[in-house]
């Protein structure tokens, strides 16, 4: 099996370690306001960091900006070959916040968002001039299902049952995140195919037991942000999911949107966190190598092969 990446298709099996919500590069639109500008697009610095986490034994990224959200598709693919790194790209759409205010998408029928997100995957991103396939559709999900984000969401739907894609949701802290796996299978995409980040913000043991269950893929990404107390949260959380067996529909990542968390950029905790600190830690844990093989880059792999499209 395959998945598609900024330079081509890559076996499943040549994944090691990956961050499974990574941001590479955020260079937003004009019009987009100054307090939710997020400018990362320093490809010295971006390269130097990259660097750093291939070193250590990292392989993949899994960039999360979708296009009119600071995405550029041509800029990830200089990185990956100046690296060495897969990196995968996403289409779809963020929270409203990041985008100008008369961006078409915002204004735009079902019909013509499911055309955009279909031609993204299938032939290519915009901005590449249909040269770079995306690889997940993204929705920036703040909790509810109304106006045009639930336009959006239909389309979302659409493109991931004529493509088999993975649908990866940017969630407020998992607020609502269960009411996501019926909205879709009632539209003819599997919870396989649902990829749910941030929700260890919500470390409710019983709801991720039921997630994981269904078939969905959990993101935990709060390691390093002591804001969220990841000694009590997500570090209870996963051993828990471990151990009842739902290790496989777990994706470790670091979610480095600002600059001031890469070393690079003068911050921390930076790439290198994930095989510095996180790695140790689960070996610490006494959880078992296979299943560390699998939470840091195996699920994410195996879930970014498009189901109707395996190569």
């Amino acid at each position: 099996m395959k998945f598609q990446t900024v330079t081509g298709l890559v076996p499943v099996e040549t994944v090691g370690l990956a961050d499974s919500h990574a941001h590479v590069w955020i260079a937003p639109q004009d019009g987009v306001a100054p307090d939710v500008r997020i400018e990362l697009h320093d490809f010295d610095r971006i390269e130097a960091g990259l660097r750093d986490f291939c070193a250590l034994g990292g392989t993949l990224l899994v960039d999360c900006q979708p296009g009119g959200a600071g995405r550029d598709t041509t800029q990830l693919a200089a990185l990956s070959r100046a690296t060495g790194l897969f990196i995968t790209s996403t289409t779809g759409f963020h929270r409203r916040i990041y985008y100008p205010p008369d961006d078409w998408l915002w204004s735009a029928t079902e019909d013509e968002a499911v055309a955009y997100f279909v031609e993204e995957l299938i032939i290519g991103t915009r901005e590449s001039g249909g040269t770079i396939r995306a690889t997940t559709i993204k929705i920036g999900y703040d909790d509810t299902i109304e106006g045009q984000t639930r336009v959006l969401m239909e389309a979302v739907a659409e493109a991931a049952r004529q493509t088999g894609a993975l649908v990866l949701f940017h969630t407020e802290a998992g607020r609502n995140v269960e009411a996501l796996p019926p909205f879709f299978a009632e539209r003819g995409v599997s919870p396989s195919r649902l990829y749910l980040c941030h929700v260890d913000k919500r470390p409710d043991v019983g709801l991720h037991r039921e997630l994981a269950q269904a078939g969905v893929l959990l993101g935990y990404d709060t390691f390093a942000r002591p804001k969220y107390n990841p000694e009590q949260n997500v570090w209870k959380l996963l051993p828990a999911l471990v151990a009842d067996g739902l290790g496989e529909h777990i994706a470790i990542c670091l979610d480095l949107a600002f600059p001031e968390q890469w070393e690079q950029y003068g911050g921390g905790p930076g790439l290198r966190f994930l095989p510095t600190q996180v790695l140790p830690r689960l070996r610490a844990d006494g959880i078992e190598e296979a299943t560390i093989a699998r939470l840091t880059g195996g699920n994410i792999a195996r879930y970014l092969v498009h189901q109707s499209h395996q190569e």
